[in-house]
């Protein structure tokens, strides 16, 4: 079998985080040999969307699932990696007909938002998906929708997007992944948000692996 591959963000101090978000931090709360402590101990604060997450339902609409209520089968399974590294504007469905393979759950998307990946400054620039082409991704049956940055929506305009995606029973967005050294084609996915009882999203855990034969 292949190696898996992370394509998490760590979680540092150097991360930027979305304009207005509690920046990210990690306190010592005890050090080893300092003032007699025997181990080492620290306190993490972190915004549920920070880094490498997943959206849940909930997160744009009322009632919806919660990150501790979502389908842990569509975390781990087969996903395709499309490349779209040489879009210049947002996705939409001209970019996505006849690319996305037929029987796709779980698609990540690479886009020149890769080469920001642990930079430290928010570019609010990035690459999102259109409204049309989410409709049209969740018509073609994906659930799990993956972008190399902080958001599937373009900046300033969050709702649409994700209204018109997470509005889909059981529709997740892995958002902040980093896929600079990944290849289109598929791959082995396993993506493990922290278990948040009622929470809208979530920090999360991502590994690729390339599959062994293509479906």
């Amino acid at each position: 079998m292949g190696k898996w591959m992370d394509i998490s963000l760590p979680l540092s101090t150097a991360l930027p985080c979305w304009p207005g978000d509690r920046p990210f931090r990690r306190d010592m709360m005890s050090v080893i040999g300092v003032n007699g402590a025997h181990n080492n101990m620290s306190l993490l604060t972190i915004g549920a969307h920070f880094g490498t997450h997943v959206d849940a339902p909930l997160h744009f609409i009322e009632n919806g699932q919660a990150i501790d209520e979502l389908d842990m089968d569509m975390m781990i399974g087969p996903a395709y990696v499309l490349d779209l590294s040489e879009n210049t504007d947002n996705i939409s469905v001209t970019d996505l007909v006849a690319r996305v393979p037929k029987g796709a759950e779980r698609l990540l998307v690479k886009t020149r938002n890769s080469l920001y990946a642990g930079d430290g400054v928010f570019h609010e620039d990035y690459i999102a998906f259109t409204v049309e082409a989410v409709q049209y991704l969740l018509k073609r049956g994906i659930k799990l929708l993956g972008l190399d940055y902080y958001s599937i929506a373009p900046y300033r305009a969050s709702v649409p997007v994700h209204v018109a995606f997470l509005g889909a029973k059981g529709s997740m967005a892995l958002e902040n992944i980093n896929l600079i050294v990944i290849s289109e084609g598929w791959y082995d996915l396993v993506c493990l948000p922290l278990r948040v009882e009622g929470g809208e999203g979530a920090p999360a855990r991502a590994l690729l692996r390339i599959k062994e034969v293509n479906l």
